[in-house]
This record gives C-alpha cells, structure tokens and sequence, in this order.
C-alpha cells in the first residue's frame, strides 16, 4: 500500500525536474531574443536614419549638377569663395578682452 504512494509522488517528483529543467533551458533563450529583437530595432532606426542622409546627399548632388543659383550659395556659404572684385567681410565672433588698466588707490 505504501509503494504505489511512493511511485506516484516519485513520477511527481520527476515531472516537476523534467519541467524546471525544460523551464532552465527555455528563459535564457527568450530573453536572448527579446534582446536582439531590440538591438534590431535600434539597428532599423540607423539604417532609416542613414538612408534619409543619403537621400538629402542625392537630392543635394542633383540640385548641384542643375541649378546655379545653388551651386553659387554653396560656392559662397560653404566654401568661401567669391567673384572676382568682390570685397569679402568675415565677422568673428570673439570673447570680450578686458584690457583696462587696474585702479589705483
């Protein structure tokens, strides 16, 4: 009478190890894909963020190789160029020197 006791609670016993084993092994892996589900994600936000650059580049490019008034701006804006005869004033922003003599007593 006490043995079929025993043989239930032992199978019991295993089938609680066969599934905390089963759970051991299962929980890392979820998590490991659940990080790189992120990390894709982050991935996908550069790549579209990459892509807008290269668009914005190529609309840039083309507007380079067709419109003058463009290729001027950039010309003058970006690389400082001039025509020739034009007079050229750069302003420089610098930090306020203080150059007053100290007070005597």
């Amino acid at each position: 009478m006490i043995w079929p006791l025993i043989q239930k609670v032992a199978l019991i016993v295993i089938a609680i190890l066969v599934v905390a084993l089963g759970i051991s092994k299962i929980v890392p892996r979820v998590k490991q894909y659940h990080d790189l589900q992120k990390v894709e994600a982050e991935r996908a936000g550069e790549v579209r963020a990459e892509q807008e650059t290269l668009a914005q580049l190529k609309k840039n490019q083309d507007r380079l190789r067709t419109d003058p008034h463009f290729v001027e701006r950039v010309a003058r804006e970006e690389i400082g160029m001039a025509k020739p005869g034009e007079l050229v004033f750069k302003f420089v922003d610098e930090a306020p020197t203080n150059n007053a003599l100290p007070r005597r007593k």
